[in-house]
């Protein structure tokens, strides 16, 4: 089924969960020329990749559901702006869309970069959960994106990734001490207070970096994109899992007054494809990954290698610590911190029970094509 279709189809019965959703604020209209509204769109991610494709196949989900009363002209990443000033722009009223990861914008905010993903939280299915049945894309709204004169909408989702490529072995803490490491978001707050030089870089810069030697080791998202990056290139130790990001929102975020000055029906079209795209992507990287991944462990002689027990322990001690703290910063991130944990508290027993044990069961079936 090619992308366009799956949205359209999945438009119209997906996002029937994506309910409640509500933002303050009064409002001036955008431009109209005969009913019809032209939104600029412009992202952090660059045009070839998944990212890209699925942002251009939304534009035009929305621009055929809406008959042509709403169109958005997507700029990806450096047409426009640069990556990091998606936000900015549509805050300047440039754009009246941006597209990006939650964490790209913790400048702006103490709370958002919770919402992209929390290390040691959220599968992308309990992520999923969380923002459609949980109260999450409204508390993401309350406490991180309306205060920005932003609405907030999941657009899209990596997964589960990986825990990222070094140029050498990491087996203790100790290895960490004075690594210059590319890592966004949370993961990158933990690893500083193990002596990382935690640096962050837009997608088309860890390529030049890594082989410059500016950068020691970069996590990227998984598989599929990492090879499509060219990373195995420059580096062969390849580590798993991605505890910095169980899963990953990606986030597609609107002017507030924008936003609400849409009709009703409108409001509902952009919603119902946001939520399309987001399980699109989801599934997507799926789909692609254990390909990927053979291909660089195989062709490639990628070292595929798993954090030790005593690594894996320590960080996750030491998010304990870390992340409150970072929560403790505003009383909107204390607020969503406390929104996440308690709605994690609820997903584990199921998770372990469901997920966690049948693949541990499956692995006793070892079947073959017939």
């Amino acid at each position: 089924m090619k992308r366009r279709d799956f949205i359209k189809k999945a438009g119209t019965g997906l996002a029937a969960g994506a309910v409640g959703l509500s933002a303050a604020g009064t409002l001036s209209t955008p431009a109209l020329a005969k009913g019809k509204r032209k939104w600029i769109c412009v992202s952090a991610f660059g045009k070839a990749g998944l990212l890209g494709q699925a942002l251009a196949e939304f534009a035009k989900y929305v621009d055929t559901a809406s008959d042509g009363r709403l169109k958005i002209k997507v700029y990806h990443a450096g047409e426009l702006v640069k990556p990091f000033e998606a936000m900015d722009a549509v805050q300047a009223g440039t754009a009246q869309m941006g597209y990006g990861a939650s964490y790209y914008w913790a400048g702006k905010s103490e709370s958002i970069s919770f919402v992209s993903a929390m290390p040691y939280g959220l599968t992308a299915q309990e992520q999923n959960a969380w923002c459609y049945y949980g109260g999450g894309i409204e508390m993401a709204d309350k406490t991180a994106y309306n205060p920005l004169g932003l609405k907030f909408l999941p657009l899209g989702n990596t997964g589960n990734q990986m825990g990222g490529w070094y140029k050498k072995d990491i087996n203790t803490v100790a290895d960490l001490k004075g690594l210059k490491f590319r890592m966004p978001g949370l993961g990158g707050e933990i690893l500083k207070t193990f002596g990382v030089n935690v640096v962050l870089l837009p997608g088309s810069e860890v390529l030049p970096a890594l082989t410059s030697g500016a950068i020691d080791g970069t996590e990227w998202i998984g598989p599929a994109p990492d090879l499509g990056k060219g990373l195995y290139k420059i580096v062969n130790n390849y580590y798993y899992p991605g505890w910095h990001e169980p899963a990953t929102i990606l986030d597609s975020f609107f002017d507030l007054k924008e936003w609400e000055a849409l009709e009703p029906d409108l409001k509902e079209i952009v919603t119902r494809g946001a939520a399309a795209t987001n399980l699109w992507i989801l599934s997507k990287f799926q789909a692609i990954n254990n390909t990927a991944l053979q291909k660089l462990t195989k062709e490639h002689k990628v070292n595929l290698r798993q954090y030790s027990d005593e690594l894996v322990n320590a960080i996750g001690e030491r998010a304990t610590t870390v992340l409150p703290e970072v929560a403790g910063r505003s009383a909107d991130a204390k607020a969503l911190f406390n929104h996440i944990i308690k709605f994690r508290g609820t997903m584990t027993d199921w998770s372990a029970y469901s997920e966690g044990a049948f693949l541990k069961a499956r692995l006793a079936a070892k079947f073959k094509p017939i």
